[in-house]
């Protein structure tokens, strides 16, 4: 076999950012390292350790690393040799990741799947072992056409085709450097199928029901929050961890916008309450539904249903209109 394919480097406590950044770049895929650690960590001999193995056209890393972090954006993609994606199986310790607007947890036993044209950020927060295998994007999207790689993707470690997959990469790691070059190639087309295996069940919803997933998902969050006075489309989809922009067209494709789901929302739960005659004054009512102005929601609701607040409330109680208070 080659003697290049199997490759293992390890980094001192000396050097600088430069020095990891050309080991991530030749290794994984072009970052710029913001911090790391340069005191030594009890237990850690080498700050960085990466033991990195070719598979035909995928790549398998093992990775031991200090605590550090590093950021993927415009410049770092387009040094990026084609379009990736990364498989990330943690082994030991934690760390952050940013993948577009969402962030994950990444714990021992995890399985993260990430797309490599997508900004992202990492924070390595105690020292980790993990393993990571590189896919080229067009043979993952080829046997997975409808999922949308550009989400950032936990899978369920309970899953059987998961709990497999890290299986048979941990037996190929550990026999990496006896496997010949047939061997690799067939450990990497095994890699693949399992990784499709994998991802079947995000492929079978589909693009269109994923967005309508993500729909019920923002009217449920609204459903719960409509009395809150800062429920705002930002803070919406900050909670969904989804762009702005992303929901705003999920909307948009269903012919609403955001605040305007939220008003209506609210317009139709203030008058079931104006309804129901339970004592509460307008001007209660409606800051208990979110409104901050008794004026402009008392305007909305004439627009809406061509009778004012006060005399829906009037015919509740079954008394004349109160003038004061609402």
């Amino acid at each position: 076999m080659s003697t290049t394919a199997v490759r293992t480097t390890r980094l001192d406590w000396g050097g600088g950012h430069e020095q990891d950044e050309a080991l991530l770049s030749a290794t994984h895929l072009p970052w710029t390292v913001e911090s790391r650690a340069t005191a030594p960590v009890t237990g850690l001999g080498d700050r960085v350790r990466v033991r990195s193995c070719e598979l035909g056209r995928a790549r398998l890393v093992d990775c031991t690393v200090a605590p550090v972090t590093a950021r993927r954006g415009r410049r770092e993609i387009a040094r990026t040799d084609g379009e990736w994606i990364g498989v990330l199986l943690q082994l030991a310790g934690r760390s952050l990741i940013r993948h577009g607007d969402t962030v994950v947890e990444s714990r021992p036993g995890s399985v993260t799947v990430w797309e490599s044209s997508v900004p992202g950020r990492f924070a390595v927060t105690e020292t980790e072992r993990k393993r990571t295998i590189m896919f080229p994007r067009e043979v993952a999207a080829g046997l997975c056409p409808s999922l949308d790689f550009r989400s950032v993707i936990q899978l369920p470690e309970d899953q059987p085709a998961v709990r497999l997959f890290r299986t048979v990469a941990d037996d190929i790691a550990n026999c990496a450097a006896d496997l010949d070059e047939g061997a690799r190639q067939a450990a990497s087309r095994v890699l693949t199928e399992l990784l499709a295996a994998c991802l079947r069940p995000y492929q079978a919803v589909g693009r269109a029901a994923l967005q309508a997933g993500l729909f019920a998902n923002a009217c449920a969050y609204i459903d719960r929050h409509v009395g809150t006075s800062d429920l705002r489309p930002g803070t919406i989809a900050a909670a969904l961890h989804v762009p702005l922009r992303t929901l705003q067209d999920v909307f948009a494709q269903r012919g609403e916008t955001i605040w305007g789901y939220v008003k209506s929302l609210r317009l139709t739960r203030c008058r079931a309450e104006l309804e129901r005659g339970d004592g509460r004054t307008v001007t209660e009512i409606a800051f208990a539904f979110g409104f901050s102005s008794s004026g402009h929601f008392s305007r909305s609701f004439r627009e809406r249903y061509g009778v004012t607040p006060r005399e829906v409330r009037a015919a509740g109680v079954g008394k004349p209109v109160r003038e004061q208070g609402g």
